[in-house]
């Protein structure tokens, strides 16, 4: 459900400074603090993000704001897909949507369709290239397509990370010799795995939050790119060979249970059934504090958090998560108005602590430099201390690794929610089909044999690449 900001109040304080000066020029942008230009902005932030988001801007209208002739009105869905579904219903102008934003919160492949049908402002006009080089190169990426020009300010970012319930870990590594090397690569959790599921009695290790880009990460991890420009057409490149490691890694640990995803696995985390779960590193403070078997029994638990994993041997990608914020074209007022917001919010000073808070990264390499000896700051944070092992973790693997981008082209919007999808609902519905046939009656042995055979593989495979070749037919 969205939730309006603090627009009246904001009109209330603005009507207050009627003495403050500010004509309408173009190096104000023709802002007028006795006029204000309201800017609304949609984003999905939920929690700590949201409450966090929501305070700087009320900061924002009551010093910047106010001096300029700047109302900031905050629109918050509660998730990313319902953003981007009113975003697409307002952009076609379908009946009962809403008019579209100043500014909204997304990411480039559902930004970059946007743009086919309500144009994005190009923020180098509203950017000096000073200014754009000041944002960390991997980030702002992102946002330059085709024609070269910045569609999209990156203004917090956040990557995929490994959780781990630190304080049974080092039960099961005493007791097992696990260790923490198995932690790093998709072979070594697929053998810790298994290991834990004989040691546990049949519990699951790990769960995946949110598979996002699982198939393209680890497509680039072993040296493929999945799209490929060939005489001006973007064609689907995922050899056999990289769809099968991709296969082995998730679906058979999945149908063997040694793999448990859910929507939210902290709850495997609380209930002492998972050790470990791979998720948004802004999403930290989740991490539960204590395992609690049953009404009488819990105990504390130490979070550990480690890298996205990788294939041994092969290039250690990271995630690039977290949206870019753009701007629809209106006016030069509405335009230069939200430039100035984003340029606020983007600040080192602003933007370190709604990161610090949260989990994100600040997007600024200058904030990335000094966001160290800013740890701290979490420290009156509820589960702080999570959060301050998600960024040092990530801080450590920006200095040891590289960020995937992305990049958006024509019907890639379309194409990657079928990619990625794939191999995740394959697995949903055979995982399924196991629990259906074991319920009546059926061997679990003989059921998981034969999902694990090639044929199935090969029929899964041959879908994929038939429903993403009529994708990039023509």
């Amino acid at each position: 459900m969205k939730k309006r900001g603090y627009l009246a109040a904001a009109f209330i304080l603005l009507a207050a400074v009627f003495g403050l000066s500010g004509c309408g020029d173009r190096e104000n942008g023709g802002l007028d603090p006795k006029s204000p230009a309201v800017v609304t902005v949609w984003h999905a932030y939920n929690a700590v993000a949201k409450a966090q988001f929501d305070e700087l801007v009320m900061e924002f209208n009551e010093t910047v704001g106010m001096e300029q002739g700047i109302v900031v009105d905050a629109v918050g869905y509660g998730s990313s897909e319902e953003l981007e579904d009113v975003l697409y219903a307002s952009a076609n102008q379908v009946i009962g949507s809403e008019p579209l934003p100043d500014i909204f919160a997304s990411y480039p492949d559902n930004a970059y369709r946007l743009d086919k049908i309500a144009p994005l402002v190009n923020m180098d006009d509203y950017f000096t290239e000073d200014e754009l080089k000041d944002y960390r190169p991997e980030f702002l990426e992102e946002g330059i397509w085709d024609d070269a020009s910045c569609k999209m300010i990156p203004v917090s970012k956040s990557t995929e990370l490994l959780y781990l319930n630190k304080t049974d870990w080092e039960k099961f590594s005493r007791e097992t010799g696990a260790s923490d090397d198995l932690l790093y690569t998709w072979e070594g959790l697929i053998e810790a795995a298994g290991m834990y599921y004989e040691w546990s009695g049949g519990n699951p290790f790990l769960g995946m939050n949110s598979y996002n880009d699982y198939v393209i990460l680890t497509a680039a991890q072993m040296g493929t790119q999945v799209y490929r420009e060939v005489d001006g057409n973007m064609e689907f490149c995922y050899p056999e060979e990289i769809a099968r490691k991709a296969w082995d890694a998730y679906y058979v640990p999945h149908i063997l249970g040694w793999f448990e995803s859910r929507v939210y696995n902290q709850d495997g985390i609380k209930s002492g059934r998972l050790m470990a779960y791979i998720g948004s590193s802004a999403g930290a403070g989740f991490f539960p504090r204590e395992v609690i078997e049953d009404e009488d029994k819990s105990y504390p638990i130490e979070c550990a958090s480690f890298p996205y994993p990788t294939f041994r041997g092969e290039t250690s990608y990271m995630t690039q998560r977290g949206a870019n914020m753009a701007v629809f074209e209106s006016d030069h007022v509405h335009e230069y108005a939200s430039a100035q917001f984003l340029k606020w919010f983007t600040q080192p000073e602003q933007n370190i602590r709604f990161a610090v808070s949260t989990g994100y990264l600040p997007v600024k390499t200058a904030a990335l430099e000094s966001v160290d000896g800013l740890l701290k700051q979490t420290g009156d944070a509820e589960n702080a201390e999570m959060v301050e092992h998600s960024i040092e973790t990530e801080l450590k693997a920006m200095r040891e690794q590289e960020f995937y981008i992305k990049k958006p082209f024509e019907g890639s919007y379309d194409m990657n929610q079928i990619f990625t999808s794939s191999l995740e609902n394959k697995t949903a519905l055979d995982l399924h089909e196991l629990n259906r046939r074991v319920e009546e009656g059926g061997s679990r042995e003989k059921v998981e044999a034969g999902l694990l055979g090639e044929e199935n593989f090969k029929a899964w495979y041959g879908s994929l690449m038939r429903e993403m070749a009529g994708r990039t037919d023509g």
